[in-house]
């Protein structure tokens, strides 16, 4: 009996850490999951003071003389019903932390669909993207006449700085969605790779 209770307290404090580490990740949603990465902000040394304390509370109830049971007995069996509790908070938490996100998300990506919709309108859709501040290589010339093609395909690129924030990138992809189509009917199929063959041009011209 006690060697399947030993089992029984090893499942349990497995799904515990597992549960701790998963919400780690979740807080940090919709960055895609790094395993080493994640375990670096987890900090799991708090699991052996979150462990610690169960034990505590473990030790205490097994203490109290509720059935004719040895110590050892007892403390294998309230110290995996302790744990499930906090393996039961950490799914809470991470439950509530995703549907806030997702939540947040839906309110983005309907911000963006609005703005998509409008900049179609008015035939001037605007692509941001975070790049920090990029280094200027060319001239100022060069820079306004980059600047002057991607308006001919209807485009205007904006660089929002350097702090990359998962979920504005996920809402981001909405817009995107919203005026591919847009864009191809309206400079046809592969115009990215003809504005950019312009934008090279322009380039080496610029360098002689």
């Amino acid at each position: 009996m006690n060697k399947k209770l030993i089992w029984i307290n090893l499942i349990v404090v497995l799904l515990v850490v597992v549960a701790y580490i998963f919400n780690s990740y979740i807080v940090n949603f919709p960055m895609m999951f790094n395993l080493p990465d994640t375990l670096k902000e987890s900090r799991l040394e708090y699991m052996a003071v979150i462990f610690f304390f169960t034990a505590i509370v473990s030790y205490l109830i097994s203490s109290l003389d509720l059935k004719k049971l040895s110590f050892k007995a007892k403390f294998l069996r309230v110290f995996p019903i302790i744990n499930s509790f906090v393996l039961l908070f950490f799914v809470y938490l991470s439950a509530d932390e995703f549907l806030k996100t997702q939540r947040e998300i839906s309110v983005r990506e309907q911000r963006y669909l609005y703005q998509a919709e409008n900049d179609i309108k008015n035939d001037k859709v605007i692509i941001e993207y975070a790049g920090g501040f990029s280094v200027m290589t060319q001239n100022a010339q060069t820079i306004r006449s980059m600047d002057s093609i991607r308006k001919k395909y209807g485009i205007t690129y904006k660089n929002t700085g350097c702090i990359i924030d998962p979920i504005e990138n996920k809402a981001q992809r909405k817009y995107a969605e919203t005026i591919a189509p847009y864009l191809e009917k309206r400079n046809g199929k592969n115009w990215k790779d003809k504005m950019q063959k312009e934008i090279d041009n322009l380039k080496e011209v610029s360098k002689k």
